[in-house]
């Protein structure tokens, strides 16, 4: 018996509608799935060693060992919990570290998962990593250094990560939030165009996030800041960078305007995306903060 081989459609029609099938296919499936990856990759630094007069921890959030750097401080001080941007590690946090320390503060640096030294493949931009934050503050508790409760400190996607950690919570005492975003949905919106100059209304981009959704295990809808602030009562420290096209003033000051109070407002002018701890003045308002709201 002659065996055919099938050769596809023979007509100029069908081959038409084969490749239209097939742009189609390439258009709502490949290339959201390229875009996904681009929301859920994870990013991996080399490593230092705790430096002198810190201790390497490793809070377990969710089943993921995260690498953490501890320097412990006086009980009647709040403990400081501070965590980073995306594609960023907790090596950047040192300087704050010290800053925090000298004032006596217990001071927990984290590796949010899938950065640094931390375990995990997928990052989702403030969703697990709520866990990550709150997991390192029960490392806090255990340790007996968080009698006298926390500060939440995040840069950008951390920012967004503590300010989830802290709502409905009564032990944490102060947020400050350097460039958070208003939402999971919004700022991939904002940074499709940014980046790429797809309009909001493209169909790729919701379903990049689904599929985003789906790989990483986590809801877009519940990374929502604005919504998380409302239920934060602790005071706040929302920060903008004044030159940052990323998180603007008019998306931080929807985080801002979402929260009851007290609150604190600062722009940083002249600095990009995380630059505000480059400004002279940026201990001198932290520190302020603190001292207004007697810690």
């Amino acid at each position: 018996m002659a065996l055919t081989l099938w050769r596809g459609p023979q007509t100029r029609r069908g081959r038409i509608l084969a490749r239209a099938a097939f742009y189609s296919l390439a258009l709502f499936l490949a290339i959201p799935c390229s875009f996904s990856q681009i929301l859920i990759e994870s990013h991996r630094q080399a490593t230092d060693p705790a430096p002198w007069g810190y201790e390497e921890v490793h809070p377990v959030a969710e089943g993921l060992r995260l690498r953490a750097w501890l320097r412990p401080g006086r009980p009647e001080r709040a403990a400081v919990v501070a965590v980073h941007g995306l594609a960023d590690s907790l090596e950047s946090l040192t300087g704050a570290g010290d800053a925090y320390g000298r004032r006596g503060h217990s001071v927990l640096l984290l590796d949010l998962r899938a950065h640094g030294g931390s375990e995990g493949r997928y990052t989702t931009l403030g969703g697990r990593e709520r866990e990550d934050v709150r997991s390192a503050m029960a490392l806090l508790k255990e340790r007996g250094l968080a009698s006298a409760g926390f500060i939440l400190s995040g840069v950008s996607m951390g920012a967004v990560a503590v300010i989830r950690a802290a709502a409905d919570r009564d032990d944490v005492r102060v947020v400050i939030a350097e460039a958070p975003f208003d939402s999971y949905r919004g700022t991939v919106k904002h940074h499709a165009r940014l980046r790429f100059g797809l309009p909001a209304w493209v169909p790729l981009i919701p379903i990049a996030v689904a599929i985003a959704e789906w790989r990483a295990g986590f809801d877009a809808d519940e990374v929502d800041a604005v919504a998380a602030a409302r239920r934060v009562k602790a005071p706040l420290l929302a920060i903008v960078d004044g030159n940052d096209p990323r998180m603007p003033e008019a998306v931080v000051r929807r985080v801002y305007d979402a929260h009851p109070g007290p609150k604190k407002l600062w722009i940083a002018a002249g600095v990009d995306h995380a630059g505000a701890p480059l400004r002279p003045d940026y201990w001198a308002t932290v520190l302020g903060f603190l001292d207004g709201s007697r810690l």
